[in-house]
């Protein structure tokens, strides 16, 4: 735990932020709770820029498969199902917490490795505009 002190006209203010070792604070807790509130973090019209689907490999969390619409609908599939993805993303959970927490950009993990991407790099480029806002 870190303690910050900070006095402001003469009131003495203490911070207390809770981190673990190297992490940050996140957003979510977990990739599932990310995947169940994708809808409400990408908007219709961000979702007609993506138009393809997504395929998100979460290692120690789990798979998911999202299809970003034309008209703007999001769609989450079943992994392994018929729909072949255009793009699929391969990360580690607490690496993937922070990339759609905005507290690393994609560009950066996929540079250090971090994050991994199978197919179409142009839909990867486009979701990595979006993602992490």
């Amino acid at each position: 735990m870190t303690d910050s002190h900070y006095k402001i006209a003469g009131v003495e203010l203490l911070f207390r932020a809770r981190f673990t070792k190297g992490e940050g604070l996140s957003k979510y807790d977990s990739a599932q709770e990310y995947f169940d509130s994708i809808s409400r973090e990408i908007s219709s019209d961000q979702a007609e820029k993506l138009a393809g689907t997504f395929q998100f490999d979460i290692e120690d969390a789990g798979q998911w498969v999202v299809q970003f619409t034309e008209d703007g609908q999001i769609n989450q599939l079943e992994p392994g199902g018929d729909v072949e993805p255009d793009c699929t993303m391969i990360a580690r959970e607490k690496d993937w917490l922070k990339i759609v927490s905005g507290e690393t950009k994609p560009m950066s993990a996929f540079m250090t490795g971090k994050l991994k991407v199978k197919g179409s790099t142009g839909k990867a480029m486009k979701l990595q505009q979006i993602i992490g806002q």
